[in-house]
């Protein structure tokens, strides 16, 4: 690992963390990054435009390189362009939030994301964590990732704990991930509070997605539950074939 480089996007990072521009101080400090290193690889982010300052001295923000980049192309451009359509049609047919996450790498990114305008919502706070074991498509990526990659990710990941009080150990993990696949989808309570379900979405054979709704939990009941599960797995099944050809 090189480690400027790394740096670097550690400083992109935290630039991209809320609305407010951070000083040299603020970065380094964050970063336990030496404060000249620091302001030597802002001086060529800035040359490069992947950082901005409002002024000289001031504080530093995401550059236009970055927007520019990011709006030429989606992060798997192919799943976006295959679950758009399916995706905002369920969001708008049962008025809750529904997205697609992916693994990549052993980190959950949110592909697509589309909301519904209930009075009451699930805040956004809740699924952009990036604790995989709290969502119902973090435990369903897992439980098709295959053994080698599982074992990677928990080198990184501790197990669950109070995240999956019924996985907190490796072999129950397993079990746990075994009963996923056998159902064939996720749902669950988190907190009592809010309910989070997903379906697969699959290539072919691969399982390289998942399609997630969170509600609160006194909304998952009756015609309006029948009606969720019946659109998420109809929305799962077109991504997925339109994805397998």
């Amino acid at each position: 690992m090189i480690q400027v480089i790394n740096k670097a996007f550690d400083i992109i990072e935290f630039l991209a963390q809320g609305n407010q521009g951070k000083n040299l101080g603020e970065i380094s400090s964050h970063l336990k990054m030496n404060a000249g290193t620091c302001a030597n690889i802002l001086k060529t982010m800035l040359h490069r435009k992947f950082v901005d300052q409002k002024s000289v001295r001031g504080a530093y923000m995401l550059g236009p390189m970055i927007y520019y980049l990011s709006r030429r192309n989606v992060y798997r451009g192919d799943l976006a362009v295959a679950a758009e359509k399916p995706t905002a049609d369920l969001a708008k047919e049962v008025n809750e939030t529904v997205l697609v996450a992916a693994l990549r790498g052993n980190e959950r990114f949110v592909i697509l994301q589309f909301d519904g305008n209930q009075s009451v919502q699930v805040s956004r706070d809740f699924f952009e964590k990036s604790i995989i074991y709290r969502t119902a498509t973090g435990r369903l990526l897992l439980a098709y990732l295959d053994e080698k990659y599982l074992k990677a990710f928990l080198t990184e990941h501790a197990l669950p704990g109070s995240d999956w009080p019924d996985a907190d150990s490796f072999p129950k993990l397993q079990a746990e991930l075994a009963a996923i696949r056998r159902q064939g989808w996720v749902c669950f309570r988190q907190d009592s509070n809010i309910t989070t379900i997903a379906y697969p979405i699959r290539e072919n054979d691969r399982t390289i997605a998942a399609l997630g709704l969170f509600l609160p939990t006194f909304r998952f009941k009756g015609t309006h539950k029948t009606t969720v599960l019946k659109g998420m797995k109809k929305a799962s099944s077109a991504i997925s074939a339109h994805l397998s050809g």
